[in-house]
C-alpha cells in the first residue's frame, strides 16, 4: 500500500469517527452525560488529529519538492561537469593535432588539398609549404608563418590571418572573401586573380612587389605600403 493511500485511509477512519462522536454529542445544548460528553471528546480529538494529518502531508509534500529540486540541481551540476571535462578532451585533442599538423609541416611541407577547414592554426610555422588548392575556410591562422607557402587556390574563405607572415607566398587564385589580414605581412606576396571580396587588410603591410588582382587598390581597403 503506497503512502498516499495510507494517508486516505487515516483521513477516512478520522472522519468516521468524527461523524460518530458528532452523533453522540448531538445536539449541542443537551444536558452532561457521559455520552455527549464522550461525543464531544472524540470530535475535538478528531480535529486535532485532522490538523496534525494535514500538517504532516504539507510538511511531506514540501520536503518532496526540496529533494527534487536538489537532485535536478545535483543532475544538472553532475552534466556541466561531463560538459567541461568533455571540453577539456577536446581542446586537448585539438593541440595534440595541431601539433602533430606542425611536425608533419616541418619534416614533409606537402600539404596540397588537405582540408584543415574550421581548425585552430594560430601560431604554426608552415613557411614555404605546399598548401596548394588547401580548404582552410573558417580556419584560424593568427600569427602564422606561412612566408614564401604555396597557397594557390587555395580556400581561405572567412579565414582569420590577423598577423600572419605572408611575405613571398603565392596566393594567385585564393578565395580570400570574408578573410581577416588585419597586420599581415604581404610584402612580396603574389594575390593575382585572388578573391578578396570583404576581406579585412587595415594594418596589412604590402611593397612593390606585392601583386595584386587587377583593378584593386589595397589602400582603400586600410592597407599599408613600406616604400613609396
Amino acid at each position: 500500500m503506497s503512502r498516499r493511500q495510507i494517508h486516505w485511509l487515516v483521513e477516512a477512519i478520522l472522519v468516521v469517527i468524527a461523524l460518530g462522536g458528532l452523533a453522540l454529542w448531538w445536539p449541542p445544548g443537551a444536558p452532561a452525560s457521559s455520552s455527549n460528553l464522550l461525543g464531544a471528546a472524540l470530535v475535538g480529538a478528531t480535529v486535532v488529529a485532522l490538523a496534525v494529518l494535514v500538517a504532516e502531508h504539507l510538511v511531506s509534500k514540501q520536503m518532496r519538492e526540496i529533494e527534487e529540486r536538489d537532485s535536478l540541481a545535483d543532475r544538472e551540476r553532475g552534466l556541466r561537469r561531463e560538459q567541461a571535462e568533455e571540453e577539456r578532451q577536446r581542446r586537448r585533442g585539438e593541440r595534440i593535432d595541431k601539433w602533430a599538423l606542425q611536425l608533419m609541416a616541418i619534416f614533409q611541407q606537402d600539404l596540397k588539398m588537405v582540408d584543415l577547414s574550421g581548425r585552430d592554426l594560430s601560431g604554426l610555422y608552415l613557411r614555404a609549404c605546399s598548401l596548394l588548392r588547401a580548404n582552410l575556410k573558417g580556419t584560424n591562422l593568427d600569427g602564422a608563418n606561412l612566408n614564401g607557402a604555396y597557397l594557390a587556390w587555395a580556400d581561405l574563405g572567412e579565414a582569420s590571418l590577423k598577423g600572419a607572415d605572408l611575405g613571398e607566398a603565392d596566393l594567385a587564385g585564393a578565395g580570400l572573401e570574408g578573410a581577416d589580414l588585419s597586420g599581415a605581412n604581404l610584402c612580396g606576396t603574389s594575390l593575382t586573380r585572388a578573391y578578396l571580396t570583404g576581406a579585412k587588410l587595415a594594418g596589412a603591410s604590402y611593397d612593390r612587389r606585392t601583386a595584386w588582382p587587377e583593378g584593386f587598390e589595397p589602400q582603400d581597403s586600410g592597407a599599408e605600403r613600406l616604400e613609396p
